[in-house]
């Protein structure tokens, strides 16, 4: 068989996910597969590829004997580093996905081209631009040539306040600074786990909690559900206070409220009608905070970890914690240590069966 994606292709792919600095660190000679990148991709091949590799979607392609694709993928948390490189074809997503947890995948395409097919109509994403499919709505994306998508994957309840917007199934972000910023952040965190995967569990939850950030700046990008523009910036501006003022325990509504120049019942109506209120909204960032604190390394006492993330002391990050997360923290570092289980999105269609034995 002639690949189409063949060293020459997998050494191209390969340089795009380092940023081009791949050989600094690797003994291979120039022009060949490094060996982080041989030894961690999913080959897939004609039908059965097709078959395997359409966990989320429907597949068609012009002669599906000559499909090739190749995976990578990295389990964080409850979020998945992907990156993929594919022959022409065509998917099309529909209303559901698998295991039942909504999801979205955002990607940017960095070979190749690409076109989106929405229920608003065509969009094209050419190199250098992002986009997302969600399964709250059908879609479809055809792959133009060999093209490569590298991304990420995240549960539909990390984006609170986006439903309309993700309901349309697919769209193209807009092509800002924070767009192109962000596909090369999440190109470099695949490289770097694909190079260094044992990094610890303090690692693995701050880079999910990063990547849940990243893609709520993304996504703060498109007006929030029934929103003006206005409203979404100082919702906006409100989500930044609260992330940079959160571990002070004394922070709150009041003090949001004077930071943004409004009353506090203008700032809890500018939240209303949302997935979460302004209270639930400070209460999960500063659980976020004491996640990743819980995991630091040395480990740090529960009183330390209280004061750290915004909590007035240990007993009440226990209760908070066991009431919004299931877990005492205690239990939450030990579960910490397991490995996690892989998004569904990015299994392939026999290990999703297996998963669900």
């Amino acid at each position: 068989m002639v690949r189409m994606l063949d060293d020459g292709q997998l050494t191209a792919w390969a340089r795009r996910l380092a940023g081009g600095v791949e050989n600094d660190r690797d003994d291979a000679p120039p022009g060949a597969v490094p060996e982080w990148l041989r030894s961690n991709m999913i080959r897939l091949d004609g039908q059965m590829g097709m078959m395997q590799l359409s966990n989320f979607g429907t597949m068609h392609a012009h002669d599906p004997s000559s499909f090739e694709a190749v995976l990578l993928r990295r389990s964080i948390g409850a979020t998945m580093l992907y990156s993929t490189l594919e022959t022409p074809h065509t998917v099309s997503y529909h209303r559901g996905a698998p295991g039942g947890e909504d999801i979205v995948i955002i990607g940017m395409s960095n070979h190749g081209g690409q076109r989106l097919r929405t229920a608003t109509g065509l969009q094209m994403m050419g190199v250098g631009r992002m986009g997302f499919m969600s399964s709250l709505g059908t879609s479809a994306v055809e792959h133009f040539g060999a093209s490569e998508t590298t991304g990420v994957v995240v549960p539909i309840t990390a984006l609170p306040g986006h439903r309309q917007v993700l309901a349309r199934g697919a769209e193209v972000f807009p092509d800002t600074p924070l767009t192109r910023a962000a596909g090369v952040a999440f190109a470099r965190m695949l490289y770097e786990w694909m190079r260094d995967p044992d990094q610890g569990v303090g690692a693995v939850a701050g880079t999910e909690t990063a990547l849940v950030a990243l893609v709520r700046g993304l996504f703060r990008q498109f007006p929030g559900d029934g929103e003006t523009d206005r409203a979404s910036e100082l919702r906006a501006e409100a989500t930044r206070v609260i992330d940079a003022r959160h571990r002070d325990a004394e922070f709150g509504i009041d003090m949001l409220a004077a930071e943004l120049h409004v009353s506090r019942r203008q700032l809890f109506r500018l939240f209303s009608g949302t997935d979460e209120t302004l209270a639930e909204r400070l209460l999960r960032r500063r659980l976020d905070t004491a996640r990743e604190e819980l995991l630091a390394v040395p480990p740090q006492d529960l009183t330390t970890v209280a004061a750290r993330s915004g909590f007035l002391d240990a007993g009440a990050l226990r209760a908070q914690f066991a009431r919004h997360v299931g877990l005492s923290p205690s239990a939450f570092r030990l579960a910490a240590a397991s490995p996690p289980r892989l998004a569904e999105a990015m299994l392939l269609s026999d290990e999703q069966e297996g998963s669900a034995s």
